[in-house]
Parts: structure tokens; C-alpha cells; sequence
């Protein structure tokens, strides 16, 4: 699969197969990149083929919405796909979106009353996949209830491009339809020698800094069940937890591009910081003025981006130099090891 994706679409082939096995894990995952990037495909073209069940594509979730939907997802196993989170075009419709999905991917059922609607969903077992833009991200982040009830609930995957910048494409992915596949993936085995890899604590850290303590085992033991199922296997092997660290630096960074104003503020995510990284990313090494003409931006602006890039250590150069590159540490650690499976098993 991996192969036919990257025949035509370069560098989507693992952030699809990541997204079909939060699909599979019934779990909620935002896709975020920039316009142009790749999220539609990645989000809506390739996991029509790869279905396991009924897909429901939604443009707007709201009250209203849901009541006319609510047939089709009532005592159902669905996939739930939101092409683009920017139709939630106001603050007030993103707050209702997120608390609606929040409560389909955790209690697997609505009740709610709002004078106008009444609202009655139960033994909905659902994925959500949305594709979102990174400034978009940010102010979701900052809806009061994000830190205390939603930010668990939904995985955030930021696409970067080690192999360099995706070439656009006007048709989909070819995407080999999944077969079906007679097997529960909660009935796949995980065996305790895999819970005592140290990269299953590398796993659970991770999934720790996207959601909870309390829910990042359970996320991580999803995600290696989703990985053995979509292999046709019964059991967990050592590979499963190996492929699943590639995808560290995709979710990692939601994290280290995050700050608290004040300790007891939630974490607020830096679009601008992230927009400039997988910038550089993509080019391996960008100037001063390739970024200022890029992004439009003053020299100030670029150089407060940039200054924050250095003091976390994600990149390397000077204001004062003409090119910035990615740490060769960061490099090494995260990007080499995705660059690698690509040369060695797709390729």
C-alpha cells in the first residue's frame, strides 16, 4: 500500500496509514498542515478505500446537524470524516463540534436537550478524522474547556516532509482497497514481553504528552491492536511498536511547539514556529530571505520565529548567517529513521 501511495503522492503513504489506524482504534485525530499540503487526501481521498465500515462525511456538526444524523450513527460502528475543520466557521460552532465528538469517541452516545432539539445517541462506536490548519489548531487550544475535557480526546498529527516537499497532485492516492478483514481488532493480543520494550514506554510518554497519563496506555495498547489487525495478525509483534515510533516526531511536536502563559493556563500551540520548522523540514536548509519572501513577513517577525526555533534547539544558524538547517541532533533522532524505512521497505 505503502508503495502504491508513494508512486504519486511522495511522503503520504505513512501519515494515511497512521490516520487508518486511529480510524481502526475508534479514536478522534486532527490532521495539520498548511493549505496545499496534502490533509484532504490524507484525511478524506484515501480512507475511502481503505473503509472498514460505513464512512459519514460531515461538513458542519452542530445541534441541528446531528439531529438530522442521528439515524445514521445511532447503534452504529462509523467512521466520522471532516474534510476541513475550518467549515466550523465560528468560535461558538467549534466549542459545540469538539464537546459533540468528545462525547461520541468517549461515552459512544449524545443526550442533550436545547429547548429546540432534543438529542438521543447510545452504542456509537466511531472514529473522527479531521483536517485542520495550524492557526486553526491555536485557537482551539484556547476554548476554556480544551485543557480539562477535549485535549485527550483528540490526537493531533502535524505533517512534516523529511523526504521533501510533496509534489501536488490533482488526482487521489491509489490506494489498494482494504479486504475484509473477519477479526475484532479488540480481540488482538498484546503480549507482556511488548509491554516490557523500552519502546513501548517511549509509545506511552509520547501519547502521555498528546492526551493523559491516565489514557495514554490505553491509546498506545489501540493503536499496536489497530497495527496488528491491519496486518491480518492476532497477536502484537515487536514490528507494530517499532512502526509506531516512526510516527514520534509527527505527534511529538504538538508538544514542544506548546507554551503556558501562566502555569495554570493551557497549553497554548505555536502556529507560526511550526509553519517555519516544516518549512525548513521540506528544504533541508532555508536563508533569511527565502523565509522573509516565503511567509511574507518583516524582518522582525521572521526573527522572533526563528529565535524561538533556536532556543528549543530545532533548528541551527544565526539571524546574522544566511541559512538555517534542522538541528542535526533533532535530525538524527527523529527525521533519519523515517528517511531510512522509506529507502529500505517502500522504495
Amino acid at each position: 500500500m505503502l508503495r502504491s501511495v508513494e508512486k504519486t503522492h511522495k511522503n503520504l503513504g505513512l501519515p494515511i496509514v497512521f490516520t487508518k489506524l486511529v480510524d481502526i482504534s475508534n479514536m478522534g485525530l486532527f490532521v495539520c498542515a498548511d493549505r496545499g499540503k496534502g490533509k484532504t487526501r490524507i484525511i478524506y481521498d484515501s480512507q475511502i478505500s481503505l473503509s472498514h465500515r460505513d464512512i459519514l462525511k460531515i461538513s458542519i456538526l452542530t445541534y441541528a446537524g446531528i439531529v438530522k444524523v442521528a439515524k445514521e450513527i445511532n447503534e452504529k460502528s462509523i467512521t466520522i470524516i471532516n474534510p476541513d475543520f475550518s467549515s466550523f466557521y465560528t468560535d461558538y460552532l467549534k466549542d459545540v463540534a469538539v464537546n459533540l465528538m468528545a462525547n461520541l469517541l468517549t461515552e459512544h452516545s449524545v443526550r442533550a436537550s436545547t429547548g429546540k432539539y432534543v438529542i438521543q445517541i447510545q452504542n456509537c462506536n466511531c472514529s473522527f478524522l479531521s483536517a485542520i490548519q495550524p492557526r486553526l489548531l491555536s485557537k482551539l487550544t484556547k476554548i476554556s474547556a480544551w485543557e480539562s475535557m477535549y485535549k485527550d480526546r483528540f490526537l493531533r498529527f502535524h505533517l512534516l516532509y523529511p523526504l521533501g516537499t510533496p509534489t501536488y497532485v490533482e488526482y487521489p492516492p491509489n490506494v489498494p482497497r482494504l479486504d475484509y478483514i473477519d477479526m475484532n481488532p479488540n480481540n488482538v493480543v498484546i503480549p507482556q514481553s511488548i509491554k516490557r520494550m523500552k519502546e513501548y514506554e517511549k509509545l506511552k510518554f509520547l501519547l502521555m504528552l498528546q492526551t493523559s497519563e491516565g489514557r495514554c496506555e490505553d491509546y498506545v495498547d489501540r493503536l499496536l491492536k489497530a497495527s496488528a489487525w491491519f496486518n491480518t495478525r492476532d497477536t502484537v509483534v515487536e514490528s507494530d511498536v517499532q512502526f509506531l515510533n516512526l510516527f514520534f516526531p509527527y505527534l511529538f511536536i504538538d508538544y514542544v511547539l506548546s507554551r503556558r502563559e501562566i502555569i495554570s493556563s493551557p497549553l497554548d500551540f505555536n502556529p507560526n514556529s511550526f509553519l517555519l520548522f516544516a518549512y525548513i523540514i521540506e528544504k533541508k536548509e532555508a536563508t533569511r530571505r527565502e523565509l522573509k519572501e516565503h511567509f511574507k513577513v518583516s524582518w522582525e517577525a521572521l526573527k522572533l520565529a526563528t529565535d524561538d526555533l533556536l532556543s528549543l534547539g530545532l533548528i541551527k544558524g544565526s539571524f546574522r548567517k544566511p541559512n538555517y538547517f534542522v538541528n542535526p541532533k533533532f535530525d538524527e533522532k527523529y527525521l533519519k529513521p523515517i528517511r531510512y524505512f522509506y529507502e529500505n521497505y517502500v522504495y
